[in-house]
């Protein structure tokens, strides 16, 4: 299997990597997470750059060859600490409009995403777990030639700056059944809508979403009427696929960053990078690294595959991803001492979102459960 971008993709990668030296170190991203018109600024850059557009094929009006083509942005993303929710906008959502919606009113929907102009969030069961699709907070009832939707979600990821909210309600039978959950879009200021924004702990945006008799026409149903957690599954399993390559982009960045530390840092009159057991150490945090890079690469390209291989490639990519981030993090603060937990210092801002990626989409248990029912039987 060949681990190698091909020339499309690297020519993205030098793309994305040159622009966001320019435009996201650690000091402007602070500014930006006060500034919401810089944040929207930002965003209208990356998508006139086309960063939008490596989510989504071409016959949507994207440039993707193939899923991949987002874990290259993702990955670049990682290694700069991006707060965009291009995980949740793109990848996520542009997900659910590819795969719900069809003809005209997919390009209609799509379009504006690509260009910088919409933000999508999606408020399905708990959102950061891939487990719980089906036991979501909403409702909908049938009302005439549409429906009417209520319920209350106290964390929706990108909730605070979306435009749309892809809302899974339940339409029919009772919590935890697969069958009888309907995605719908809703627009964010539609009458009944109401929000709660804050910052989680890595930084990103949130809301609680409250939504009160929403009315909404036939129109804005995503995929099939009581068949939504097939779509939400499909959706996050390309979201775990990017979280990965966003984990790879911070660890291989974490790695360079703590070597030079040590070269530089003085202590019983020798460098830390003369003493052996912390060179083991730092070795140990590049095969780390280039285990989990491997999986995620396979993970990545099982996207566009077999669904059982799919989900079998991506909770066995979440699990090595979360136990060599978990490693590479720790080791990187822990050999940069207490400046690795300074909020100057970006070393602990890529720990906390390691962490939080170690979380989001299911983590290792359920991953592994996952796994292990999707393994194929051993021949007699």
């Amino acid at each position: 299997m060949d681990f190698n971008y091909d020339d499309n993709q690297r020519m993205l990668f030098d793309m994305v990597d040159r622009f966001l030296t320019d435009k996201h170190d650690l000091v402007k991203r602070e500014a930006l997470l006060k500034d919401p018109a810089a944040e929207a600024a930002l965003w209208r850059e990356m998508a006139e750059l086309g960063l939008m557009g490596a989510a989504f094929p071409e016959e949507v009006g994207g440039f993707a060859g193939s899923s991949a083509d987002s874990f290259v942005v993702m990955e670049r993303f990682g290694r700069h600490l991006v707060t965009q929710p291009y995980l949740y906008t793109a990848v996520i959502g542009g997900r659910l409009l590819i795969e719900g919606l069809s003809g005209d009113a997919r390009q209609d929907a799509i379009g504006p995403v690509i260009a910088g102009e919409r933000q999508l969030a999606l408020a399905a069961g708990s959102t950061h777990m891939l487990r719980s699709a089906e036991d979501t907070s909403f409702t909908a009832a049938a009302d005439g030639a549409g429906w009417t939707i209520s319920g209350r979600m106290p964390v929706v990821l990108n909730g605070d700056r979306a435009d749309r909210l892809i809302v899974a309600a339940r339409t029919s039978g009772s919590t935890g059944e697969r069958e009888g959950v309907t995605l719908f879009l809703v627009d964010a200021d539609a009458q009944g809508v109401s929000r709660r924004s804050f910052r989680m702990i890595d930084a990103f945006g949130a809301a609680e979403v409250v939504l009160e008799n929403v009315a909404v026409g036939g129109e804005n149903v995503l995929g099939p009427v009581d068949g939504g957690v097939a779509l939400v599954e499909l959706a996050l399993d390309h979201g775990v696929a990017a979280v990965c390559a966003e984990a790879i982009g911070a660890m291989e960045y974490l790695i360079p960053a703590t070597a030079e530390y040590t070269r530089t840092r003085i202590q019983y009159g020798a460098p830390l990078a003369k003493f052996q057991v912390l060179q083991h150490r730092m070795a140990d945090m590049y095969i780390q690294t280039q285990t989990a890079k491997s999986m995620a690469l396979v993970a990545a390209m099982s996207l566009d595959g077999d669904a059982v291989e799919r989900q079998r490639m991506i909770s066995a990519a979440k699990v090595q991803v979360a136990r060599s981030g978990k490693y590479v993090g720790y080791q990187a603060v822990q050999l940069h001492g207490g400046m690795g937990v300074s909020e100057e210092l970006d070393i602990g801002h890529h720990y906390i979102r390691l962490n939080v990626i170690n979380q989001l989409f299911g983590d290792s248990s359920f991953h592994l459960a996952r796994f292990g029912a999707l393994a194929r039987p051993v021949a007699a």
